[in-house]
Formats: C-alpha cells, structure tokens, sequence
C-alpha cells in the first residue's frame, strides 16, 4: 500500500518483542511505549513542516539551518493507549498542541463510540496533524477519528495515524475510507481474533500502560 510504512529496524524489532513479553512489569512496558515512540516520530517527522533559516558556527562561518514548526503539529492521542506516545513525539515537538480523542468500544459490537473531544476551534489552521494510538486492531476507533477530523475541516492529506501494532483488517478499513492518510507502524501482525485483539499483539495496550 502506497500510504503504509513498516518500520525496519532492530532498534525497533528490540523494542516490540519487549511489548510482546507478558513478563514486562508495567515500568519495563512504559519504557519500551516510549522508545519505541521515538523511533516512530523519525519515520513519521520526514516530512513535517520546517521553515529555513541561519546560523553562524564557531568558525564564524554561516550555514543554513532547518527549523521545525512544531507550532504548527496537532498531536490527536487515541485515549487511553495514545497517550503513551505523547511523551516521545513531544520531545522533539515541545511547542506542538495537544488534542484528545476518547473512544470507548462496545466489547460484543466492537463499534467505536466517542466520548472526548478536545479539537480546537482552530484546527484547519495545522499543517500537520497525527493521530496516535498503538494498536490499529478492527481500526474502528480509528475511523471514527478520523471521521471527526474530517467533519472539523482538516484535509486528509494531512493526517498521519502512527502506531505500535497494526493488522489489515485496520489498515484496510482506513485505506478505504480515507485513502490519502498515511500510515506508520513499527509492525505488521497477522491476526485479528474474534474479539478484536491482535495477535500476537501485546494484549490491551491501554491497561498494561495504565492499570496492571
């Protein structure tokens, strides 16, 4: 799929399997979300918007300069398991806002429902917005967002989903309804199950960050 990256890497690979492993306390799962999140913004930050400017070296040479305008990047965490990547793409956009979206799922339908939405009034005016959520599974909490943002004005060009773990079903499902958002994930797994977990997966994101 032309809008689908897979990263490649075994910073990344180290990083999953630590995800994966139902021995990781919920300190060991907290750090490898954030590692792994700062791996994920390199690849989803190729393209973010930068102005040029100047410095001047110790060698008292000029040399141009690239300039994040992170002023101008919305970070949409899924809640509650996009919020562990907040962290990690913060650091290298400290003045980037900040919009929650909370979805709940139905656990017979597996239907999204909203129930937070923090979007500012403002937010056709990003040049670049990035939804987080580590698990792409039915990728119906996904849609549902992106139904959100598309119902505030943003063009779907500018959207980016990131996540830790991804299956077709949830990439399908956005490539269909969405075609011109892009998709960065750390991996591609081969199931979805009946009850809408991936697999392997590393179980319920969300309460392994937060709850257990």
């Amino acid at each position: 799929m032309q809008n689908l990256t897979i990263l490649r890497h075994p910073l990344v690979d180290e990083q999953v399997g630590k995800l994966r492993d139902k021995e990781s306390d919920i300190v060991a799962f907290r750090s490898s979300i954030t590692r792994l999140g700062y791996l994920l913004a390199v690849e989803a930050l190729k393209d973010a918007p930068v102005f040029e400017s100047k410095v001047t070296t110790p060698m008292e040479v000029e040399s141009p300069a690239i300039i994040l305008k992170d002023e101008k990047i919305l970070l949409v965490p899924i809640l509650r398991a996009g919020l562990g990547l907040v962290e990690s793409f913060l650091t290298f956009l400290p003045k980037a806002k900040v919009a929650h979206i909370g979805m709940s799922r139905d656990h017979e339908t597996l239907e999204a429902k909203l129930y937070v939405n923090s979007l500012p009034r403002n937010v056709a005016d990003f040049e670049q917005i990035i939804v987080l959520d580590p698990m792409l599974a039915t990728g119906n909490s996904c849609v549902k967002t992106l139904e959100v943002l598309s119902g505030a004005g943003i063009e779907h060009h500018k959207i980016k989903v990131v996540c830790a773990f991804s299956v077709k079903e949830g990439i399908n499902q956005i490539a269909a309804r969405f075609p011109d958002v892009k998709i960065v994930t750390a991996t591609l797994d081969p199931v979805l199950n009946n009850i809408g977990y991936i697999s392997p997966g590393c179980g319920d994101a969300g309460d392994r960050l937060y709850l257990l």
